[in-house]
């Protein structure tokens, strides 16, 4: 059951962070590696496209060994 419920939940945790991923990726950068969004009034980093890649990553990889990892044997 907690084995389940850890499974999920990094792969849903793996959702937000693969969609802030592609969203951010094709942002224009400028040659600082950085975005002005004057909509929001916000600076994106292009350093941050590479950590949400590899978080969502590490999530994905992480809830699918937990969920499709082999049973512990009893005793």
């Amino acid at each position: 059951m907690l084995r389940r419920l850890t499974g999920m939940f990094l792969l849903i945790a793996a959702v937000p962070t693969g969609i802030l991923f592609l969203q951010r990726r094709g942002l224009p950068y400028n040659e600082l590696g950085r975005y002005f969004d004057p909509a929001e009034g916000l600076v994106y980093e292009a350093q941050a496209v590479t950590i949400y890649g590899a978080l969502a990553t590490i999530f994905l990889c992480a809830g699918l060994a937990v969920l499709l990892g082999g049973k512990r044997p009893n005793g």
